[in-house]
């Protein structure tokens, strides 16, 4: 046994970090676990560049949707200039920021908190189940496998696996109703003047120029760097068309090979064609795809993307979301699915909550929802928010030796409320 902990979070990505932070703020003695050998997962790893989820169109601008621990990470990367949002994107708006101060604030907000311990390259490989309760998350290690015990676990770790070693019944979703992933590539040495007066055109370029390309659009996103512009032109297909499932050793590695293929067509294509990129070059790829829809666990509410286009709301709210169903799955084109202006939809915590296992909860993209919900929910706006929800459960559940089943949800709504979090 390596270490013991009140709460330990598996997982570093905006859910993990949100989950982690929350619970560590309430006094928990908090262990998170991480794979990479830094924290942010899609925030990060994938270099996104823009946080999505994070507003509402309230029709006659925009504000946010979420609040708390995610509202925290917009400000402190815009006061640094690391960020700056909100930025109109189609019928709704983005926070674009730069990955690398995205890597370092991570690393400030996790050691700003004393009872926090953060372990790298850590890679959870099993658990250990008693009775209906987790006892242990092993670690895979370079000295062998470890173990990690703790009163309550929070499974953030994107493909749901701390859930699926423990016997959740999870979905993966078939292969034509899966989200494809991407990889996110850097240019840089841009002219960015050029570039930016030239950002509408590439979709008419990529139609005129494109067809061999893996997308129809996408975006070229500038990071706030001099030069330096993110590409998010890429769809990761397995050789057969299908989208790659990265619980596969061999589709997950297939998907590596190729995404830094389709990156390296896609950066040519801007130097060729685009405006301001004709002296650029691809300077990297992001360090891993950008993974959209894997596993989901089936918990004791699935939420369902009618409870999104309604705006529905639950008496066990604990995040609320606006973003729209966003769907890489057919052929070339992304669909969006917008919200009219004002309407939000809630999360109700039973979407966190496991079957069979009471002291476990999930966040993130792979919570209790079926496809069409998460089109709207794996974003990071609603991932940070979800990830604060579960910490701040994980927390109380804990302090008060419970079952995560039998919190006191308006003490938890009362909790959340005070530390920032919006519900509704």
């Amino acid at each position: 046994m390596l270490a013991e902990a009140d709460v330990v979070v598996a997982g570093g990505g905006p859910a993990g970090l949100g989950a982690a932070i929350a619970a560590a703020r309430l006094g928990a003695r908090v262990v998170l676990c991480e794979r990479y050998g830094f924290l942010g997962g899609n925030f990060t790893v994938a270099s996104v560049g823009t946080i999505c989820g994070l507003y509402l169109d309230t029709g006659d601008g925009f504000d946010f949707v979420v609040g708390g621990i995610a509202r925290e990470i917009a400000d402190r990367l815009a006061g640094s200039g690391g960020g700056v949002g909100p930025i109109p994107f189609k019928q709704t708006a983005v926070f674009v920021y730069a990955p690398w101060e995205a890597k370092r604030l991570a690393d400030h907000l996790v050691t700003e908190e004393p009872s926090l311990d953060l372990l790298l390259h850590a890679l959870v490989a099993d658990v250990v189940v008693s009775a209906g309760r987790l006892d242990a998350v092993v670690l895979a290690t370079k000295r062998g496998p470890v173990t990690i015990t703790g009163k309550v676990f929070v499974d953030c770790t994107g493909d749901a696996d701390v859930a699926t070693f423990a016997g959740v019944p999870t979905v993966l979703g078939a292969p034509g109703a899966r989200q494809h992933a991407s990889m996110q590539f850097m240019m840089q040495h841009v002219d960015s003047e050029a570039a930016m007066a030239a950002l509408g055109e590439l979709g008419d370029l990529i139609a005129e120029h494109g067809a061999h390309l893996s997308r129809d659009g996408g975006a070229v996103i500038p990071t706030l760097r001099p030069g330096e512009f993110l590409g998010a032109m890429t769809r990761v297909r397995n050789p057969d068309g299908s989208p790659i499932d990265v619980t596969d050793l061999r589709q997950a590695t297939w998907g590596e090979l190729e995404g830094r293929r389709l990156a390296a067509e896609a950066a040519s294509f801007l130097t060729s064609r685009m405006p301001g990129f004709a002296d650029a070059f691809l300077a990297d790829t992001a360090t891993a795809l950008g993974v959209r829809e894997t596993r989901r666990i089936v918990g004791a509410h699935v939420l369902t993307g009618a409870d999104v286009e309604a705006g529905a709301t639950f008496p066990d709210a604990v995040a609320a979301g606006a973003w729209p169903q966003e769907y890489h799955v057919s052929g070339r084109g992304t669909e969006y699915r917008f919200l009219p202006p004002g309407r939000r939809y809630q999360i109700p915590f039973g979407s966190l909550r496991t079957a069979g296992i009471e002291n476990l909860l999930v966040a993130g993209r792979c919570i209790s929802a079926d496809h069409d919900a998460l089109a709207s929910t794996r974003v990071m706006g609603p991932s940070l928010a979800l990830g604060q929800a579960a910490g701040t459960a994980a927390a109380l559940a804990a302090r008060g030796d419970c079952p995560v089943g039998e919190l006191d949800v308006e003490e938890l709504q009362a909790v959340l409320v005070a530390a920032g979090a919006q519900l509704a």
